[in-house]
């Protein structure tokens, strides 16, 4: 039995979209690292692109990526039986827990094994392309590949499909896997920084969860050649790290099986109180009462005051799901742990012979990009969850039959996600103000605080809840609307290594704005002001065609939906629309006036070109004798209040 429940979870999962979506980014995201010249996998512009140590990094490096896709697979392998309705009618049979559990894993542990082999096919396929330069390239050896992600690649999908399993499994619950997804991701970013130390290797090297650390310390000291030939031998602390981890993954397992019981869950709060309802009900029908006089039914109004009680009610609703679930105090707790950790780790070090103090605008740049990720995250799966409750719960046709406009549907989602991240940085900021209390620091700016942290980042947070709401309402699955927007991710960490830095084409992207005591944000936080109009109007527009896409009844499919827009943009809408798209046009134009025409805009690769032909130019003059400057008189009078 358990041989037929392995078997048959592998080819439902080897069958579902998710498979073949996340083998062809994943296949894709190596590949661009095996052929694309801008990016190095580590160990200096010497080091082969086909390298041992380039295809271990590539191995070990997208396993952070991947957890999203181990969440998708792992989170409804014993979740979707509760949700389709066969949950109890599978308990009824003779199958074991022991089949039932682990038979289960193992098919979909399986098909995310398969699914990971399109990075080390990625990296062969990329690095056998005609446009790669030869001289970067090393002898084909077969065997690294295999070691790298025999070593690497397998006990890493293994551990985390060990424990997001085991989550899903107890919890019964697709949230709390995400919950696990943010932990591991923060757990793991605290593990690096604390134990980067330096002295601190062979610690990191054993307690390092994906075995980063543990490679990078048997290769500290390895030469370019050894670099480009050699893999690390399954010795020492590599072993001693893949043992220990694989171990918490049994550990995991274990502990799933102890926890999990085949009987069907009980009643959930909600469920619990509609029984109540029923049974009150009941009784109070089968207490005789005196007839009561017919009434005329109420007259039904359509006005505005209805439309926003409505919006209220659908209010009320989405933030019960988000504010109520449990997991939105762990993920505060994650964030002012993740804050708290930075924060100890960036203060009260010695810094060029000088300390660090707890100022306002250290504080602010310490946490500042800590919960964008975790944010990306919290967006991706609330969006999910909310736009296709209904259709989960399959209540869709009753609440789409209800006289509500689309537009109640679609706001509320969007303040109920962007009030969740906002509420991060409200945590984030009171971290901060406990933090400096107890270093002493000389004051605490509140308006600091807002001006220069807690306002942009929250324009920013709506911004990436409009964006994620719009997703999730033209795909055909919620699945499809989270691949997105793990490809959206992705592109925001790939797209600079290529050159493609312009804010005007990277959704949400503000110019950087060092912070200073004396002059705050400068003039380059006034350009992100008008980066950040841009890119509110382009939100504002995706708002509104989420709206006019918006599903109701029956109708899933995108095409119908696209060819009854242009009448949904009728009245409100299409003004609404072509404000923000005046808007978004008049200030990209004036952005781009100002980068692209009055200056000289240039990426990274493009400042490395400059700074090469500098060197080129004025090598001939190297031995040159050159003027010096002798005397130096300064009259200073800085008057800084």
């Amino acid at each position: 039995m358990f041989l037929e429940i392995a078997g048959f979870e592998f080819r439902y999962q080897v069958k579902n979209p998710v498979f073949w979506v996340g083998a062809i980014i994943f296949f894709l995201l190596a590949f661009g690292l095996a052929c694309t010249p801008f990016v190095t996998l580590g160990g200096g512009p010497n080091v082969h692109r086909n390298a041992p140590l380039a295809i271990v990094t590539a191995n070990g490096g997208l396993i952070t990526f991947y957890m999203f896709i181990v969440a998708a697979f792992v989170s409804n392998v014993i979740i979707r039986d509760d949700e389709t309705g066969f949950g109890p009618i599978l308990r009824t049979t003779r199958i074991s827990k022991f089949s039932y559990l682990y038979g289960r894993f193992i098919g979909a542990f399986a098909a995310l094994a398969l699914a990971y082999l399109s990075v080390t096919l990625g990296m062969m396929i990329g690095s056998t392309m005609p446009w790669v330069d030869k001289e970067t390239l090393g002898p084909f050896v077969f065997d690294h590949y295999l070691k790298a992600y025999l070593i690497w690649g397998l006990p890493n999908v293994f551990i985390i499909s060990a424990l997001l399993f085991s989550l899903a499994t107890i919890t019964r619950s697709m949230a709390w896997t995400y919950v696990g997804v943010v932990g591991l991701f923060i757990g793991q970013s605290a593990l690096g920084v604390v134990l980067g130390k330096p002295g601190m290797e062979p610690i990191a090297a054993l307690w390092s969860p994906f075995g980063g650390a543990a490679f990078r310390y048997a290769t500290q000291y390895w030469t370019t050649s050894e670099s480009n030939t050699l893999i690390p031998a399954f010795t020492g602390y590599i072993a001693a790290n893949r043992a220990l981890w694989v171990g918490f993954g049994m550990v995991f397992l274990a502990a799933a099986f102890v926890l999990y019981s085949l009987k069907t869950p009980g009643l959930s709060g909600q469920a619990r109180k509609a029984q109540k309802l029923a049974k009150r009900a009941a009784l109070t029908q089968a207490t005789p009462r005196p007839p009561v006089a017919e009434a005329s039914l109420a007259t039904p109004s359509f006005g505005a005051a209805t439309a926003w009680s409505q919006l209220f009610a659908r209010a009320r609703l989405d933030f019960a799901q988000v504010f109520k679930s449990p997991a939105y105090p762990v993920l505060l707790a994650m964030g002012a742990l993740l804050a708290i950790l930075q924060i100890i780790l960036s203060i009260d070090v010695s810094v060029y012979g000088g300390t660090v103090y707890p100022l306002t605008r250290v504080m602010i740049q310490t946490v500042a990009n800590g919960f964008t990720f975790v944010s990306l995250i919290v967006a991706v799966y609330y969006s999910g969850e909310l736009v296709w409750r209904e259709l989960d719960r399959k209540t869709h046709e009753i609440i789409d039959a209800t006289p509500t406009p689309d537009w109640a549907f679609v706001v509320p989602k969007v303040i109920a996600i962007s009030l969740l991240l906002i509420s991060t940085l409200v945590v984030s900021v009171i971290v901060c103000t406990l933090m400096q209390l107890f270093k002493g620091a000389p004051r605490i700016e509140f308006d600091k605080y807002f001006a220069w942290y807690f306002l942009p980042q929250a324009v920013g947070f709506i911004e990436i809840a409009a964006f994620s709401v719009f997703v999730q309402s033209i795909v055909p699955h919620k699945f499809w609307g989270w691949g997105v927007m793990f490809l959206f991710g992705i592109c925001l960490t790939v797209f600079p290594f290529l050159g493609l830095e312009h804010n005007l084409y990277i959704f949400g992207g503000t110019p950087n704005a060092p912070l200073t005591d004396l002059h705050g944000a400068g003039a380059a936080g006034e350009g992100a002001w008008w980066f950040r109009l841009y890119w509110g109007a382009i939100s504002l527009v995706l708002l509104v065609l989420a709206y006019g896409l918006w599903r109701r009844g029956t109708e899933q499919r995108l095409r119908p939906r696209l060819a009854r827009l242009p009448g949904r943009l009728r009245g409100g809408a299409g003004p609404l629309a072509a404000l923000g798209l005046i808007v978004a046009v008049g200030v990209g134009g004036f952005i781009f006036y100002n980068t692209d025409v009055l200056n000289t805009y240039r990426n990274h690769l493009d400042e490395e070109k400059k700074q090469a032909d500098y060197e080129k130019t004025l090598l001939p003059f190297e031995n040159v004798p050159q003027p010096k400057i002798t005397d130096v008189v300064l009259n200073v009078d800085l008057h800084p209040r």
